[in-house]
Formats: structure tokens, sequence, C-alpha cells
């Protein structure tokens, strides 16, 4: 099923693929100025210093504010998503060597393995990358044990000569 709550998360696996390192230095960096300014307001606080205070408030702030935006980012990911016409919908997935096949509410549509410029086994699903921002999820529990080891196969030879065909019911 496309839906809700076959994709919460799958915002978070494309982060801490695309962005992991990244995202934890930005942790450590936001946790760090909150902990300096709030430290920094201790040492001025009713002082009447306004330039400490201004940077204290900042510190704060900004390092709130980092903190919090991979989640406003998942949010509107999620809003977009509730946007798409084929949400709400089953979807089913035929994996072939030559193309991966999806067929919807939407309608069909065949979709040539060199399109996608990478497959992501994660632990919770796969991640079918069509750039380095968009991508199509499907949730690890319409899988059964090795499917998404072998649809990541597919897409690694795709030049290959061998014939195989997986199908999959999203939601099923």
């Amino acid at each position: 099923m496309f839906d809700g709550r076959s994709h919460h998360g799958s915002f978070r696996e494309h982060l801490r693929h695309r962005w992991g390192g990244w995202i934890l230095l930005r942790r450590f960096v936001c946790v760090a100025m909150i902990i300096i300014g709030g430290i920094f307001a201790v040492k001025t606080y009713g002082r009447g210093n306004k330039e400490a205070n201004f940077v204290t408030i900042s510190f704060i702030l900004l390092g709130s504010v980092g903190f919090m935006r991979p989640m406003i980012w998942q949010m509107w990911s999620e809003r977009k998503l509730r946007k798409h016409p084929s949400y709400e919908t089953e979807i089913e997935y035929v994996f072939e060597m030559e193309n991966v096949t999806m067929n919807g509410s939407s309608g069909e549509v065949r979709v040539p393995w060199d399109i996608f410029l990478e497959v992501v086994e994660t632990k919770k699903g796969l991640l079918l990358y069509q750039n380095k921002k968009d991508y199509l999820w499907i949730p690890g529990y319409d899988f059964k044990s090795g499917e998404m080891t072998r649809v990541v196969s597919f897409h690694a030879s795709v030049i290959s000569n061998t014939s195989d065909t997986l199908l999959l019911r999203s939601g099923g």
C-alpha cells in the first residue's frame, strides 16, 4: 500500500544513506551550540549586557533550529507524498533484469534499470534513486527474505544476459 504508514521513516533512511556522517556531525554541532549558549546564559544572566544576551539567544536558537531541520524536511517529504495521485492505493512491482514494471491506479509504467542512479537495501526497505534527491521507497515488509538483495543485484547487473523475474505486491 502506497500510504503514510508504509512510507513513514523512508526519508530518515534516505538521509542516513545519503548524508549519514554529515547528519551526525550536524547533530553534534547543534547540541554544542545549545550547550555553549546555555553556559553563556548562566555566566552573563542579569548583567544587562545586550550583546551577550543576543549571542546567547542566537546560539540556542541556531542550535535548536539546526537540530530540528531534518525533522521539518521529513514533514515536507510526507506532505508531498500525501499529494501524490497514487496515495493510498496498492501498487504492484515486477522486477525483471531489463526493467521495473509498476502497476497501480495511475496506470502501468516500465522503467529501465539504467534510469535508476542507485538501488539501496536498508534495514527497513528499498531505496530506488532516480537522482541524488528523488527516490522510490518500497517498505521491507513487502519483501520476503532475500528479495531485496535480489533486486539490488538486478540493478548491479543491468547489462547481464541472465533472465529473471520477481513479482511483488506492495501492501498485499
